[in-house]
């Protein structure tokens, strides 16, 4: 079994200590593979950096919209030439946060505006952070550009009319440990609405991790949780689930794997 973990912080100074080891811990469970996101530009070279030092781990380079208020040309240009590197799949993460707020909502729909534009003249997909913000989302996408898109809804945590709508517009949908929460039976009834071959699996490490390790650092490893409810969602083997999302990440993110 070969899985992917399609979304993940390496980098943060909480796995600095033993980054190595939770590397290790991940790769004995099946985990082979890692996508470190980047969330602004300091963050998105450290994405690079290692993802040019390990075979096994790819980057990506955008901008949280939590910090889309500190958004400018020079930002944009250093996000555009972290991008020409070949280990740096996707554009991301970048979207919307009205629950937090921390940049002002007509700031990050600027931002996403221009992030949309980058899209549009860099061959690479998009990975796409949302919460709370869905309907506005889908609707600056849906009247930016034409469907279908290339990219991912990372960490999903819409119902099933939502998914659809993002699914419309070609997106793959990811999930993570909230996935394994006991009253996110809404979230569940989503993932078995979702097309086998749209179906992806991160951790958001160190946030996020799965139900019996609420209150922990997440890490990779983790991820074995959130598979196995994913398994019992669509009744399947774990050798033919790891090997559908492995092909969908390949796919969505064109990894040379």
């Amino acid at each position: 079994m070969r899985l992917i973990d399609t979304h993940v912080h390496l980098n943060f100074p909480d796995f600095k200590e033993e980054r190595v080891e939770i590397m290790e811990r991940a790769q004995e469970a099946g985990i082979a593979y890692f996508v470190n996101v980047g969330t602004d530009v300091e963050t998105s070279k450290q994405s690079q950096e290692l993802a040019n030092k390990y075979e096994n781990i790819f980057a990506t380079a955008g901008v949280h919209p939590h910090d889309a208020k500190d958004v400018n040309e020079a930002v944009l240009n250093e996000i555009k030439e972290i991008l020409k590197d070949p280990k740096v799949v996707a554009i991301g993460e970048v979207g919307l946060d009205f629950f937090r707020n921390m940049s002002p909502q007509e700031v990050q729909e600027k931002v996403l505006e221009q992030f949309l534009e980058l899209y549009s003249e860099i061959d690479k997909p998009l990975i796409f952070h949302c919460r709370d913000a869905f309907d506005r989302l889908l609707e600056i996408v849906t009247h930016y550009g034409k469907a279908p898109y290339s990219g991912i809804f990372h960490c999903f945590s819409g119902d099933k009319d939502i998914l659809k709508r993002c699914l419309d517009l070609g997106f793959h949908i990811s999930f993570a440990g909230p996935l394994t929460y006991k009253k996110n039976d809404e979230l569940r009834e989503a993932c078995q609405y979702c097309p086998l071959d749209r179906l992806l699996i991160e951790t958001d490490a160190p946030y996020l991790p799965p139900q019996t390790k609420r209150g922990k650092r997440n890490e990779t490893l983790y991820m074995m949780e959130t598979f196995e409810t994913m398994k019992q969602i669509h009744g399947m083997g774990g050798e033919a689930l790891s090997d559908q999302i492995l092909s969908n990440a390949k796919s969505v993110l064109r990894l040379p794997l």
